[in-house]
């Protein structure tokens, strides 16, 4: 396998999860969050759900009056809004991108937004900003408005291109009006990525209010496929937004719905699989759906695709295998790594990165074969190595292992076992 140092593509920037606030349960998640940011500088796609929270069409859609929405964002809803994102930001490091999902209030539309109700649909997503930042004193400075606008209503209401890039140009003046600026969007967040492409990105990119505060190009994918997005946005003025895969994992079913699924290691190989494919493809960014197991409100179940597991007997979580593989990823592909192109080693399906630090490099990988791989890795474009080790996470026992490999110069000689997930990492 050849690495090339000199041959960069993307740079990763937000390695994740989901987060379901509605687990917070007076403090009790607290011990899930503190284990997520054990693991270094992540992005957390923050969830409040549903997107009801005014029950009633209340004053003028340009006023926001103070009063009305204390009563509002200090509910027990939003309380858990506020609690978990202030614990999250309490760590060092970590990335909020706050997301929007399930239904409005019926008298909004439910499972679409009407046309003349779309400035108070402006002001609440405005007004839920501004209360988060100006009274909660949180840093909040991206946001998913719309979640799976083009599927069926009950992820978020049925929003098509035209309607959307309206709304977002009409929220990006509000938000200027009110001093927010800096708050950028992660938009279209697609149920399909192939949505994303024929359909969102061409509208929103068109209108320059719009691209202009596009942040990241959100999609989610549940099958490794990024749908050429990377490459359409790659071929527009707005190529410096990244992609992120807001949501990704692997197929769980029953797992929206209240059946929780054996634990095993197929899946969350698969999970990683699958994310090596979207980086592949061109994505900068991608969050697990869901970093725990929860209750969520548009779906009226409890939901079990949690990395972490929640005991309701005890009110704890613990990890599965997804965790583990999880963990080793995100050590692995910290902020600011870059893609590299690499080639060779083609029993095993692998991508390479150019560490934050200097002269640091990254192969990350599969095996998804039922023996050993032996394969040697030769970097070029770098300073010879010093030391390097493989972390490997695999079927036999939870956790991961590391253990040092011995390097020639520039090259190196690995063995990876069958189907299990690794990381080499290397430093001069």
């Amino acid at each position: 396998m050849t690495v090339d140092v000199g041959s960069k593509q993307q740079t990763m920037t937000g390695l994740g999860v989901d987060a379901n606030v509605h687990s917070w349960d007076g403090g009790q998640l607290k011990p899930a969050i503190e284990r997520y940011a054990a693991l270094g500088r992540i992005t957390w796609r923050v969830i409040i759900e549903k997107a009801d929270w005014e029950p009633s069409q209340v004053g003028a859609p340009n006023v926001i009056d103070e009063d009305y929405y204390k009563g509002i964002y200090e509910s027990p809803k939003m309380q858990d809004l506020w609690n978990t994102i202030a614990y999250i930001e309490s760590f060092p490091g970590q990335t909020v991108s706050l997301s929007v999902m399930g239904g409005v209030s019926s008298w909004m539309g439910g499972s679409q937004i009407l046309p003349d109700k779309e400035d108070f649909w402006v002001r609440m997503i405005a007004s839920l900003l501004d209360y988060g930042r100006n009274q909660k004193h949180l840093t909040i400075k991206l946001i998913s408005p719309f979640n799976e606008p083009d599927w069926n209503g009950i992820e978020g209401p049925k929003v098509g291109p035209a309607q959307a890039t309206e709304l977002l140009e009409k929220l990006s003046h509000r938000l200027d009006a009110l001093g927010m600026g800096d708050v950028r969007f992660v938009v279209p967040d697609t149920a399909s990525a192939a949505a994303a492409h024929d359909q969102y990105l061409p509208a929103l990119l068109a209108n320059p209010v719009v691209a202009a505060k596009i942040a990241q190009v959100g999609i989610h994918s549940y099958d490794g496929n990024a749908g050429s997005v990377p490459d359409l946005l790659a071929q527009s003025p707005e190529r410096a937004a990244g992609v992120w895969a807001t949501e990704f994992n692997s197929p769980c079913d029953g797992c929206d719905n209240g059946v929780e699924q054996a634990d095993t290691w197929d899946h969350a190989f698969q999970m990683a699989h699958d994310l090596l494919s979207l980086i592949d493809q061109g994505v900068s960014g991608a969050q697990l759906y869901d970093a725990w197991d929860g209750y969520y409100e548009h779906h009226g179940a409890f939901g079990y695709w949690g990395a972490l597991k929640y005991d309701k007997a005890t009110g704890t979580y613990t990890p599965r295998r997804s965790f583990d593989v999880l963990s080793l990823l995100l050590a692995a592909i910290p902020p600011g790594s870059v893609h590299l192109v690499s080639s060779g080693a083609q029993a095993v399906d692998s991508e390479a990165f150019a560490g934050p630090l200097t002269g640091h490099v990254t192969v990350v990988g599969d095996n998804p074969t039922s023996s050993t791989q032996r394969f040697q890795i030769k970097v070029s474009g770098t300073a010879a190595l010093s030391r390097a080790q493989l972390v490997t996470a695999g079927p036999g026992s939870a956790g991961s292992s590391t253990r040092p490999i011995a390097v020639d110069g520039s090259s190196l000689t690995v063995s990876v076992p069958a189907n299990s997930v690794f990381a080499v990492e290397a430093e001069p």
